[in-house]
C-alpha cells in the first residue's frame, strides 16, 4: 500500500509537470492567437487595399469623362471647321459674283464692239451681212452663257466659261480682222479690248492660284495627322511589349508561390501525422500506467520522447507560421505588381480610346472625300451636258455659216478644247476615286490594328482576373491552415484531459 502511494505521488509529480506543460502549450497557443489575429488584420489590409482597387476604378470612370469632355470638345472643333468651310463655300460664291461681274464688263464691251459695227454699217452690204451674222452668234452664245450661269455652282465653271467667251471673241476679232477695215477707232477699240482680256485672265489665275495653295495646305494637314497616328501606334506597341514581359515575370512568381504552398501544406500533413502518432502513444502510456514500476519507468521515458517530439512540431509550427508570413509579404509584393500592371493596362486602354478617335475622325474625312467625288461626278455631267449643247449648237452654226470656213474652223477648235477639258475632268475624278480608295484601306488596316488591340486587352483583363481568384484561393488555404492549427490544439487537449482523467481515478 505504502509503495502503491509512493507511486501515486510520483504521478501526481509528473501530472503537475505535464500541467506546467500543459500551461506553457496554452501559452503558444496564446501566440498563435495573436498571429491568427495578424492574420487578420492582413485580411483586413486586402479589404483595404481591395478598396483601393475600386477607388482606382472610380478614377477610370471619372479619366472616362473626361475622355468623353475631351470628344466633345472635339466636337466643338469640327463645328468650327464646319464654319471655316462655309466661309470657304462664301469665298466662293463672292468669287462667282465677281467673275458675274467681269461677264457684265464683257457684255458691255460687247455693246460698244456692237454699236461700232452699226457705224460701219454703210461700208457695204457684205459687212452687213456679217453683222448680222455676228448678232446672231451673240444671241446664241447669250443663250449658252444664261444656261451655264444656271448651273454652275464653282470655281471651274466660271473659268471654262472664261476660256469659252475668251475663244469666242478671239475667233470674232479674226473674223472681223479679215472683213472690216483696219481703222484708227477700231484698232484703239480692239486694243483697249485685249487689254481687259488679259487683265480678266490674270484676275482668274490669281484665284486659281489661291485655290491651289488652299489644297495644298489642306494635304498637308492630312499627311500631318497620318504621322501623328502611326507615332501613337507605335507607342501602344511598346506599351504591350512591356506588358507582355511583365506578365510573364508574374506567372514565373506565382508558379514559384505555388511551390512552396505545397510544400508547406505537404510539412503540415506530416506534422498531423507526427502529432497523431505522438497522441496515441500517449494514449497508451497513460492506460499502463498502473502495470507497475518498469511500465511507470517505461512511460516517463516514452513520454520524455513524446514531450521532445511534441517540441519538434512546435517548432515545425512555428516555421510554418514563419513561412505563411512570408508568403503573404511575397503576396502583398505581387498585388503591387498587378497594381502596376493594370495601370499599364489603363495606358494601353487610354492608347486604345486615342486610336478610336483617330479612326472616326479618319472615317470623317473618307466621308468628305466620298462627298467631294459625289460632286465631282456631278460637275463632270454636267460638263458633259454643256458640250452635248455647245456641240449642237456649233452644228447649228456650221449648218447656217457653212459658206464662212474661217467660223466653222474656229467651232471646230471649240468643240476640241470642250472635248480637252472634259478628258481632264474625267482624270481629275479618276484621281480622287484612287485617293478615297487608299483612305478606305487605310481606314480598314486601323479597324483591324483597333481589333486586335482590343482582343489583348480584353486577353489582359482575364488574366487580372486569373490572378484575383488565385488571391482568393490563397486567402482561403490560409483559413484553413488557421482552422488546421486550432483542431491540431483541441487535439493535444484531448490527452491532457484523459490524463486527468486516469489521475483522479485512483484516488477515488
Amino acid at each position: 500500500m505504502k509503495k502503491f502511494e509512493e507511486d501515486l505521488l510520483l504521478l501526481e509529480d509528473q501530472n503537475s509537470k505535464l500541467s506546467k506543460e500543459r500551461k506553457l502549450l496554452e501559452d503558444r497557443l496564446s501566440e498563435f492567437s495573436s498571429q491568427a489575429a495578424e492574420e487578420e488584420e492582413k485580411v483586413k489590409s486586402l479589404n483595404k487595399l481591395r478598396l483601393k482597387y475600386e477607388a482606382t476604378i472610380a478614377d477610370m470612370e471619372d479619366r472616362l469623362r473626361k475622355e468623353e469632355k475631351g470628344r466633345q470638345e472635339l466636337e466643338k472643333l469640327k463645328r468650327r471647321l464646319d464654319g471655316e468651310s462655309s466661309e470657304l463655300q462664301e469665298q466662293m460664291v463672292e468669287q462667282q459674283q465677281r467673275a458675274e461681274e467681269l461677264r457684265a464688263q464683257l457684255g458691255r464691251k460687247e455693246e460698244e464692239l456692237q454699236a461700232a459695227l452699226a457705224r460701219a454699217e454703210d461700208e457695204g452690204g457684205a459687212r452687213a451681212q456679217l453683222l448680222k451674222s455676228l448678232r446672231e452668234a451673240q444671241a446664241a452664245l447669250a443663250e449658252a452663257q444664261e444656261d451655264l450661269e444656271a448651273e454652275r455652282v464653282a470655281r471651274t465653271k466660271a473659268e471654262k466659261q472664261r476660256r469659252d467667251l475668251g475663244e469666242e471673241l478671239e475667233a470674232l476679232r479674226s473674223e472681223l480682222e479679215d472683213t472690216l477695215d483696219s481703222t484708227n477707232a477700231q484698232q484703239e477699240l480692239r486694243s483697249k479690248r485685249e487689254q481687259e482680256v488679259t487683265e480678266l485672265k490674270k484676275t482668274l489665275e490669281e484665284e486659281t492660284r489661291i485655290h491651289e495653295a488652299a489644297v495644298q495646305e489642306l494635304r498637308q494637314r492630312h499627311g500631318q495627322a497620318l504621322g501623328e497616328l502611326a507615332e501613337q501606334l507605335e507607342q501602344a506597341r511598346r506599351g504591350k511589349g512591356a506588358w507582355e514581359k511583365t506578365r510573364l515575370a508574374l506567372e514565373a512568381e506565382v508558379s514559384e508561390l505555388r511551390a512552396e504552398l505545397s510544400s508547406l501544406q505537404t510539412a503540415r500533413q506530416e506534422g498531423e501525422q507526427r502529432r497523431r502518432r505522438l497522441e496515441s502513444q500517449l494514449q497508451e502510456v497513460q492506460g499502463r500506467a498502473g502495470d507497475g514500476e518498469r511500465a511507470r519507468a517505461e512511460a516517463a521515458e516514452k513520454l520524455q520522447r513524446a514531450q521532445a517530439e511534441l517540441e519538434n512540431v512546435s517548432g515545425a509550427l512555428n516555421e510554418a507560421e514563419s513561412k505563411a508570413i512570408r508568403l503573404s509579404k511575397e503576396l502583398s509584393s505581387t498585388e503591387a505588381q498587378l497594381h502596376d500592371a493594370q495601370e499599364l493596362l489603363q495606358e494601353e486602354t487610354r492608347a486604345k480610346l486615342a486610336l478610336g478617335s483617330r479612326v472616326r475622325a479618319m472615317e470623317a474625312e473618307a466621308a468628305g472625300l466620298r462627298e467631294q467625288l459625289e460632286e465631282e461626278a456631278a460637275a463632270r455631267e454636267r460638263a458633259g451636258r454643256e458640250l452635248q449643247t455647245t456641240q449642237a449648237q456649233l452644228s447649228e452654226w456650221r449648218r447656217r455659216q457653212e459658206e464662212e470656213a474661217g467660223a466653222l474652223e474656229a467651232g471646230e477648235e471649240a468643240r476640241r478644247r470642250a472635248a480637252r477639258e472634259a478628258e481632264a475632268l474625267t482624270q481629275r475624278l479618276a484621281e480622287k476615286t484612287e485617293t478615297v480608295d487608299r483612305l478606305e484601306r487605310g481606314r480598314r488596316r486601323l479597324q483591324q490594328e483597333l481589333d486586335d488591340a482590343t482582343m489583348d486587352l480584353e486577353q489582359q483583363r482575364q488574366l487580372v482576373s486569373t490572378l484575383e481568384k488565385k488571391q482568393r484561393k490563397f486567402d482561403q488555404l490560409l483559413a484553413e491552415e488557421k482552422a488546421a492549427v486550432l483542431r491540431a490544439v483541441e487535439e493535444r487537449e484531448r490527452p491532457r484531459q484523459r490524463a486527468g482523467s486516469v489521475r483522479l481515478g485512483p484516488c477515488h
